[in-house]
């Protein structure tokens, strides 16, 4: 009965903390556009980061393959990396750096939670939780399901397949088809609605919404084969 309270507490300390970030957000942008109330400003201001990234396209490559795994937003990296890259490399070259990129991040932040920060992580996050042991069958359907269900953010992911243990040849196998396959939608989008290519991107979005249904069903279908084991 003691233990009762915790959830509740747990709850309102997220939804306090998610209410400071939008407050916080809400009042940087009402301060930017009261500084600069022409949404002229704002389309040339971005017409000077695109020119700029354009130009150094090696700060937006390391910038996509830290900061993700540091739990800023992947979506909006990989559009801008479209839209930047695309026009200068051509969209196949920009989805194969895209894809290496990502890797990247993919691959050091597992190294980092299943290494050096494993102890910590297990003590402090996760102190309450059994992890399992994982054979390697078991540890590439634990992968599918961690990958595939949505909501789970993407350095969440990486930490959490390294810190139960998942050995590093099938959290490859596991990760990086379905990661490509989200990199290149993504990538494809960003890149062709800033050329105004309504043709591909229509197909980058179908691409993203069959792999959301490919994804529900391989969830279900693990669900399912989970339940009929229980």
């Amino acid at each position: 009965m003691p233990n009762q309270p915790e959830p509740t507490k747990r709850l309102f300390r997220i939804l306090l903390l998610l209410f400071i970030s939008a407050a916080v957000g809400a009042s940087v942008l009402y301060y930017a556009w009261s500084a600069h109330p022409n949404i002229e400003y704002w389309l040339e201001l971005g017409r000077e980061g695109q020119t700029y990234l354009s130009e150094h396209p090696l700060l937006l490559i390391l910038a996509l393959a830290t900061l993700p795994g540091m739990g800023v937003p992947l979506t909006p990296l990989l559009l801008l990396f479209g839209i930047v890259m695309g026009p200068r490399f051509g969209m196949p070259t920009t989805c194969l750096i895209g894809i290496a990129t990502m890797s990247v991040c993919t691959t050091w932040t597992y190294l980092l939670a299943a290494g050096p920060l494993r102890e910590f992580l297990k003590n402090r996050l996760l102190k309450k939780w059994k992890l399992p042991e994982l054979s390697d069958q078991s540890a590439l359907r634990l992968g599918l399901i961690i990958r595939i269900t949505p909501g789970i953010p993407y350095p969440l992911q990486n930490v959490a397949l390294g810190v139960m243990g998942m050995r590093f040849k099938p959290y490859l196998i596991v990760s990086l088809p379905i990661q490509s396959l989200y990199t290149i939608a993504l990538i494809v989008t960003g890149g062709a609605l800033f050329e105004g290519n309504a043709g591909i991107a229509l197909t980058g979005v179908l691409l993203l919404i069959a792999i959301v249904l490919a994804t529900r069903m391989l969830r279900n279908r693990s669900n399912t084969q989970t339940s009929h084991v229980g």
